[in-house]
Formats: structure tokens, sequence, C-alpha cells
């Protein structure tokens, strides 16, 4: 499994959206293979806030751009690491 279910750091934000019926119930299938393999309740939003966080985060063309940007936009935490969850740029000086 490519996740890493992780505690959750930050309080979370609401974020509804609708997904096509055979994308909700790849996650619903995903979803109960995570349960397996971690040996714990796994809930749908948890992999889907992961999953959306790893395709965000692995998309080298956009971490290019947010780099370009100017003022107080993201960049990655882990410098050099090539991925890893995005931050604040401000908030890492």
């Amino acid at each position: 499994m490519k996740l890493k279910l992780k505690e959750k750091q930050l309080p979370a934000v609401q974020l509804r959206l609708a997904v096509p019926a055979a994308v909700s119930e790849l996650l619903n299938h995903y979803t109960a293979y995570a349960r397996q393999l971690s040996g714990r309740q796994v809930e749908a939003r948890e992999l889907a806030a992961e999953v959306l966080e790893q395709f965000i985060t692995s998309d080298r063309e956009f971490r290019r751009w947010l780099k370009e940007q100017p003022g107080p936009c993201f960049q990655e935490r882990e410098a050099g690491s090539g991925k890893g969850r995005l931050a604040n740029r401000h908030a890492a000086e």
C-alpha cells in the first residue's frame, strides 16, 4: 500500500465534493484493503485525504510551479526530498 496512514496533526478542514460512482466504489474497495492491511478501522474520508495529498505532492510540475510563486505561497517541508507535505513558506522561516 502506497499510503501511510498517519495521525491527524492539524485540525481538519471540511471539503465536500461529488465523485463518479465508479470512483466511490474504488474508494470503498481501497478502504477495505487498507483495513485488512493495517488491522485497524480505517474510514474512506481518511483515505480520500491521503490519496489527494499523495497525488498533489507527487506532481513535479505543480511543485515547480509553487516554488516560482511569489509571496506567502507553499513549498515542500522536507527540502531536497522531492516529496512530502507542502507547507507555508513563511511558516518554515
